[in-house]
C-alpha cells in the first residue's frame, strides 16, 4: 500500500472540512436575514456607529464590544458577510481541534479528522444562522480551540524561544475566549485532559510523579482562566443578574436544594449533548419539512456522504493508524475518557449560572461540550471492526447531522423571508409614523419574544438617522402582547420608560398602532381602532387590543420609505398584498377613486386575496362610488364568513360618521346584503 505523507493527508482532510462546512452552512447564505437580538444590535450600530457596542456590552461582557466594533466596521449592514464569517469561524475551530489532536495522536489522524468533522457539523447547536449576535460565541469557540492547539504545540516544541512564543499565544487567546463568552470556560477541562495524554505518552512513572509532571506542564496555561475568573468575580460588577457570578452562586447558599436541581439538570444536559443531539433536532426539524424542501435536503446529505467517503478512501492509504494494535487500544480508552470528561464538565459553567442546554432557545449551551460528544461518538465508530459497517454507521450520523442543519436553515430562511415581507408591506402601506407611537404587531411565523423584534426593523425604516446621544432615543417603541401589556392597553393608560443596553424609549399604552398579519399567506393590516378589519385567524390578543389602535399615528404625507436592501432584501414582486396596501392607504386618505382603480388593476392581473377581510377597502370604495354591481359581487365572497359579513355591515354603516355618507339607495342595498 502506498504511503501518503503526513503533510499531504493533513491538507486533504482540512480541505474536506472546508467543503463539508460549505455544503452544510452556505447553501442559503444569500437568503438569510437577521434574527432575534440581531435587530437591536444592527439598529444601534447603524444609528450610533460601531463604537456604540461598548455601551451595549458594558453591563456584562465588555470584551465583546471590541470584537463587534471591529466586525461592524468591516461588514456594516451587509448581513451576508456576518453569515460567511460565522461559517469561517466554525471551520477554523474544527481545524484547530484537528491540529491539536493530530499532534498528540499522529497515528490516529483519520479519527482526529472525524472528531473535527463531527464538531463542525454538530447538530445540537442550532443558532449558527443568528449571524450578528453569535459572532462572539463562534469567535470564542475558535479561540478556545486555537489556545488549546497552541498549548499542545508549545509542549511539543523543543526550541525554548519557539516554546515561549507558543505559550504566549496560548495564554493570550486563553484569556480572550472566556472574556467573550464566560460559559465557554468549561473547555479548560479539554486542555487539561490533553496535557494528561501528553504526560501519559512521555512518562512511565508512578502516580505522584505523573500528577506532578501534569501540574508542572499545566501551570503556565491555567494562568489565563485564573486571571479572567479573578477579574470577573472580584473586580467586574455585572449589571445583569444572569451574568453576575456572585448572584448566581449565591442561590446555592440561600437554597441548598439548588445543588440538587443543578445535579439533575447536569445529568439531563449530558444526555442531551452526547446522545440526543444526534437524533432529537433531526426529528424536530427534518420531519416537518414539506416535500419540495425534503428532497434537496436528501441531496445535501448525500453530497456530505460523498465527501466523507472520499475521506475514507484517503484513510485507507494511511498505514499508521491500525486501531487494533496496543497503541490504538490505548488511544480508544484515552479518547473515550477525554470525551466523557469534556462533555460532562464543560457543562458545569452553564449549570452554575442556572442555565441548561436544550434544542430550542438555549442550543448555544451545547457548544462547549460538543467536542466531548464528538469524541464519544468516534470511540464507538472506532469500535466497529468491519469497514463497511463502520462507514454505514458514520454515514448515517453525518447524513442526519447535515440534513438537520439544512432543515434548520430552511426554517430560518422562512422566518427571515416572512420578516422581510412583513416590513416591505408596512413600507408600502405607511408613508411615515408619528414618533412616540407604540407599535404592536404579530408575526405568524417566528413569533415576537422581545419588543426589539418590532422596533428594530421599524426604526431602521422610519428613523434610521444617526444619533449622537447616549442612550439612544428610540422613536418608535414596541410592546410584546403579554397578559400585562394587554391589560394596560385595555384600560387605555399607563406607560413605561425602559433603559436596555443603551436604548431608551417611552411605551405609551394609550397610544398604540396595531399591525396584524393572520397567516404567512395573508397581508398586513394596519388597524383602525374605530372600525378594525379583523381576520378570523387573528390571535385573540390582537382582537382584544385592536379597538385601541390609533390609525391617526400614520402620517399620510411624504414618499413611501424604502427599506435598506442590505437588511430587508430586494423589494418583493407586486402581488395582491402590494395592491391591498396601496388601496388601504388610499382608503385612509379618502381617495376612493384610487381604491377602485387599484381594484381594477389587481383584477386585470388576476390577483386575489387569501383572506376575504382584505376586500374591505374595495367594498367601501364601491359603496361610496355607488357601484351596486361591484358591491353585490364582493358580498358573495365576504359573506362566506359570518364574522366578515357583520364587519361589513358595521363598517359601511359607519362611513357617514367619518365624512363619507352613502346614498340612501346604497344604504338599502347594504342593509339587504350584510345587515339582515
Amino acid at each position: 500500500m502506498k504511503h501518503v505523507s503526513p503533510g499531504k493527508s493533513s491538507l486533504f482532510f482540512l480541505v474536506l472540512l472546508a467543503l463539508v462546512g460549505a455544503v452544510v452552512y452556505l447553501p442559503f447564505i444569500g437568503s438569510m436575514g437577521l434574527f432575534k437580538d440581531d435587530w437591536f444590535l444592527i439598529y444601534d450600530a447603524h444609528s450610533q456607529g460601531a463604537q456604540f457596542f461598548h455601551e451595549i456590552y458594558r453591563i456584562d461582557r465588555p470584551a465583546r464590544a471590541y470584537v463587534m466594533q471591529f466586525v461592524y466596521s468591516l461588514f456594516g449592514d451587509q448581513v451576508v458577510y456576518y453569515h460567511l464569517s460565522g461559517y469561517l469561524l466554525r471551520l477554523l475551530a474544527s481545524c484547530a481541534l484537528f491540529w491539536a489532536l493530530d499532534m498528540i495522536w499522529p497515528r490516529q489522524r483519520r479519527y482526529s479528522f472525524l472528531i473535527a468533522l463531527l464538531l463542525l457539523i454538530y447538530p445540537g447547536f442550532l443558532s449558527q444562522p443568528n449571524p450578528i449576535d453569535y459572532q462572539a460565541q463562534l469567535l470564542s469557540l475558535c479561540l478556545a480551540f486555537a489556545s488549546i492547539a497552541f498549548t499542545i504545540k508549545a509542549l511539543k516544541t523543543p526550541n525554548a524561544y519557539s516554546k515561549l512564543a507558543w505559550i504566549g499565544l496560548s495564554v493570550v487567546t486563553g484569556f480572550i475566549y472566556p472574556a467573550l463568552v464566560e460559559y465557554m470556560l468549561g473547555l479548560e477541562v479539554l486542555r487539561l485532559s490533553l496535557i494528561v495524554q501528553i504526560v501519559a505518552q512521555e512518562n512511565k512513572v508512578g502516580f505522584k510523579e505523573y500528577a506532578q509532571q501534569t501540574i508542572k506542564l499545566w501551570l503556565p496555561f491555567i494562568s489565563a482562566p485564573l486571571i479572567f475568573l479573578s477579574w470577573r468575580v472580584f473586580f467586574f460588577e455585572s449589571e445583569r443578574r444572569a451574568t453576575d457570578v456572585t448572584s448566581q452562586l449565591g442561590q446555592l447558599f440561600t437554597s441548598p436544594i439548588t445543588a440538587l436541581w443543578w445535579l439533575v439538570n447536569w445529568i439531563q444536559d449530558m444526555f442531551r449533548v452526547a446522545l440526543l443531539a444526534w437524533m432529537v433536532p433531526f426529528h424536530n426539524l427534518v420531519l416537518n419539512l414539506r416535500l419540495k424542501e425534503f428532497l434537496p435536503g436528501v441531496g445535501i446529505g448525500i453530497l456530505i456522504l460523498v465527501l466523507v467517503a472520499l475521506a475514507f478512501l484517503e484513510m485507507r492509504k494511511l498505514r499508521l493508524d491500525d486501531i487494533e494494535d496496543e497503541t490504538g487500544q490505548r488511544w480508544r480508552t484515552s479518547i473515550l475518557i477525554t470525551g466523557l470528561v469534556t462533555a460532562f464538565l464543560a457543562l458545569l459553567p452553564v449549570i452554575m449560572v442556572n442555565r441548561h442546554a436544550d434544542f430550542g432557545e438555549y442550543t448555544r449551551y451545547t457548544l462547549a461540550s460538543a467536542v466531548g460528544a464528538a469524541m464519544i461518538l468516534v470511540y464507538f465508530v472506532s469500535s466497529i471492526r468491519q469497514d463497511a459497517v463502520r462507514f454505514t454507521f458514520l454515514g448515517l450520523i453525518v447524513f442526519m447531522a447535515g440534513f438537520t442543519h439544512y432543515a434548520n436553515a430552511v426554517s430560518y430562511v422562512h422566518v427571515a423571508q416572512q420578516a422581510k415581507d412583513f416590513w416591505w408591506q408596512v413600507a408600502w402601506r405607511v408613508p411615515d409614523i408619528q414618533p412616540g407611537t407604540t407599535l404592536v404587531a404579530n408575526y405568524p411565523v417566528g413569533g415576537i419574544q422581545e419588543d426589539y423584534f418590532v422596533w428594530g426593523p421599524a426604526n431602521l425604516i422610519y428613523y434610521p438617522e444617526k444619533q449622537s446621544t447616549t442612550p439612544i432615543q428610540i422613536q418608535l417603541p414596541a410592546a410584546v402582547l403579554t397578559d400585562d401589556v394587554v391589560l394596560r392597553i385595555l384600560i387605555n393608560r399607563g406607560d413605561e420608560i425602559p433603559l436596555r443596553r443603551g436604548n431608551e424609549f417611552t411605551r405609551d399604552f394609550s397610544n398604540i398602532l396595531v399591525m396584524a398579519r393572520a397567516t404567512e399567506d395573508t397581508c398586513i393590516r394596519v388597524i383602525d381602532g374605530n372600525n378594525p378589519d379583523l381576520s378570523t385567524l387573528d390571535p385573540q390578543r390582537i382582537m382584544l387590543v385592536a379597538p385601541n389602535s390609533r390609525l391617526e399615528n400614520v402620517i399620510l404625507s411624504g414618499d413611501a420609505p424604502v427599506p435598506p436592501t442590505s437588511i430587508f432584501g430586494e423589494e418583493p414582486e407586486h402581488d395582491w398584498c402590494y395592491y391591498y396596501q396601496k388601496a388601504d392607504l388610499a382608503r385612509q386618505q379618502g381617495d376612493w377613486e384610487e381604491v377602485a382603480r387599484l381594484a381594477k388593476q389587481a383584477e386585470t392581473l388576476d390577483l386575489r386575496p387569501n383572506d376575504q377581510i382584505e376586500l374591505m377597502p374595495f367594498l367601501q370604495a364601491y359603496a361610496f362610488l355607488g357601484d351596486k354591481k361591484q358591491v353585490k359581487q364582493l358580498s358573495t365572497r365576504i359573506n362566506t364568513e359570518p364574522f366578515y359579513e357583520e364587519q361589513a355591515c358595521r363598517t359601511l354603516s359607519a362611513m357617514v360618521e367619518v365624512g363619507y355618507p352613502l346614498s340612501p339607495e346604497m344604504l338599502a342595498e347594504i342593509n339587504e346584503l350584510f345587515c339582515k
